[in-house]
């Protein structure tokens, strides 16, 4: 930290920007980031928010305004705007860039891949419509979670996929003997019952999805 203090008031400012925006661009992801690739993408995102602040102050100088703050409220206007600028950059890279940057190599056959650092990534990352889950335990049992059964006010609506496991409410549970079990969620004076499942216990999962239209 005091090493970060002792930097120029500039390197700071593209550095918090820079954070802030890689972690924009990686949150709910596995990242396996040596510490020099982390430090090059906060740098890269930086600089991205100061040529894009760059680029605004020059259109609003062009179009006849002028900067009207001066002293400490220009310093954290001209910080604020970096920081937004770099996280927009970020999320329009996560939202757009990357997959079309991938879709571009896979066209010209360079190679075939997402960007993403696991096949877990690619699957929670894609931009589709979820309708239901089956997770397969190692104890043989199938959890089934579906989503238009239950109800959308409820906290962590749908599911929640980490590393460290998944979290739903189910709707039904189908056992290796061949018995199963229907839940009717919300029966309970509105209360309603989340299940957490640690990813030890997971074998397989399956989704129905389709295009988030």
């Amino acid at each position: 930290m005091a090493d970060l203090l002792s930097l120029s008031l500039d390197l700071q400012i593209l550095l918090v920007s820079g954070y802030f925006a890689y972690k924009t661009a990686v949150i709910g992801k596995l990242q396996t980031d040596t510490k020099e690739e982390l430090f090059l993408k906060i740098v890269a995102f930086g600089v991205i928010g100061r040529l894009l602040t760059y680029a605004l102050q020059g259109l609003w100088t062009l179009q006849g305004f002028h900067w009207g703050l001066s002293g400490n409220a220009a310093v954290v206007a001209y910080s604020a705007l970096v920081i937004i600028n770099a996280m927009l950059s970020a999320m329009f890279w996560r939202a757009i860039v990357s997959e079309w940057y991938s879709k571009a190599m896979e066209h010209f056959e360079i190679y075939r891949d997402d960007h993403e650092p696991s096949t877990w990534n690619s699957i929670t990352g894609a931009r589709a419509l979820w309708d239901c889950v089956q997770i397969h335990l190692e104890d043989g049992k199938v959890l089934e979670s579906h989503f238009n059964k239950l109800d959308k006010k409820v906290p962590l609506p749908g599911i929640r996929l980490h590393e460290d496991g998944v979290s739903v409410y189910l709707s039904a549970i189908y056992r290796p003997d061949g018995t199963s079990e229907q839940f009717t969620q919300g029966d309970n004076s509105g209360f309603e019952t989340i299940t957490y499942i640690p990813r030890s216990q997971i074998r397989q999962m399956d989704v129905s999805w389709k295009v988030d239209s």
